[in-house]
């Protein structure tokens, strides 16, 4: 009864060790994968800063790892996506630096299991004949370093002044404008909804403005003033109208933007770029051949599966007025051809 206790314990026991190592295995497998990506998209934003200084450029890595199960006698287990990013490196006496150059703009990579792929993440856009008085406000909403002026514009008002020593009338620009150029981060092949939400509302509704730029401006700036000034609306800020006036829930200042929703709803959509939901089949094709010959038995086992996952990277393209997106699809493959031999001899 004894002996039986024993080996009962061993079995039990045994078992449940075995199974407790199999765990710190794969979790091992899975902490050294998520850090070597992490480590991997830092020295890549590291490179970046070196062979293009002063360009904000942002990596994202993914790679679909196999984890083996050790319950498997192949070691067959899933295929897990695996996803590190790294932020921007700009040297410092590049962090002042504007683009002024369709190559300068601030941009990501998204490396899927070694197929990289550059997009946008803003765009230019040029506003003409802009009055001067406006121009804290285009500041205030898109960036204090991201407006600029290019060119003088056409003159806005004019008046007449007589010259007192010849008694002639003379015309005078009284409302001067300016010709200037916009980095804006809706204007990129990437954007998320939330963000363009908020920049738009900025535009549309003065009120919304002054709140943004009392939380982050400078007590000394009247943004009140700065923000009832007029500015153009972009295309991707078109609201819908209800009878003669923009749909809106009054003190909420909540907008229906008709350009936005045609990007991102009808497609049931947060942000641009590599989207969460992913398609995944996973193949497999088992085999055993049995060899007996007068001095024993050969026994060959075969395991030969493969997983395709499918993507989606949705972009809207860099300057288009249209709501119109494109559609990206990546495929990548993970296999494993395994086999295993065993003989025993009569």
């Amino acid at each position: 009864m004894r002996r039986a206790q024993a080996l009962l314990e061993i079995a039990i026991f045994g078992a449940i060790i075995v199974m407790l190592l199999g765990v710190l295995i794969t979790y091992g497998i899975r902490y050294n994968a998520q850090q070597k990506l992490m480590q991997q998209s830092f020295r890549k934003a590291l490179s970046k800063s070196v062979s293009q200084p002063g360009v904000a450029v942002s990596n994202v890595i993914l790679r679909d790892t196999h984890i083996p199960n050790p319950s498997d006698t192949f070691g067959v287990g899933s295929v897990t996506p695996f996803i590190g990013s790294g932020g921007t490196v700009t040297r410092d006496y590049q962090m002042g630096e504007t683009a002024t150059e369709s190559s300068e703009l601030p941009s990501i990579v998204v490396d899927i299991n070694g197929q990289e792929y550059t997009y946008k993440t803003a765009g230019f856009r040029d506003e003409p004949n802009v009055p001067e008085d406006s121009l804290d406000r285009y500041d205030q909403v898109y960036g204090w370093g991201n407006v600029w002026e290019t060119s003088d514009g056409a003159c806005a008002e004019e008046g007449t002044e007589i010259d007192p020593n010849t008694g002639e009338t003379n015309t005078t620009c009284t409302q001067a404008t300016k010709n200037i150029r916009i980095i804006d981060s809706c204007s990129g092949d990437i954007f998320d909804y939330g963000s363009a939400v908020k920049q738009c509302r900025m535009i549309v509704d003065s009120e919304a403005c002054a709140k943004e730029c009392n939380r982050a401006s400078d007590p000394a700036v009247n943004c009140s003033s700065v923000c009832s000034q007029p500015m153009n609306v972009p295309w991707y800020c078109e609201t819908a109208e209800c009878g003669l006036n923009p749909c809106n829930l009054g003190a909420a200042h909540i907008y229906t933007f008709t350009k936005l929703n045609q990007i991102f709803n009808g497609l049931n959509l947060k942000s641009l770029g590599l989207q969460q939901d992913y398609q995944q089949r996973t193949t497999a094709d088992n085999s055993m051949r049995k060899t007996e010959d007068a001095s024993g038995i050969t026994t060959a086992d075969n395991v030969n599966w493969s997983t395709a996952i499918t993507r989606k990277i949705i972009t809207h393209p860099s300057g288009s007025t249209s709501p119109a997106t494109t559609t990206k699809e990546v495929s990548s493959v993970v296999s494993q051809n395994k086999e295993e031999s065993r003989r025993t001899n009569w």
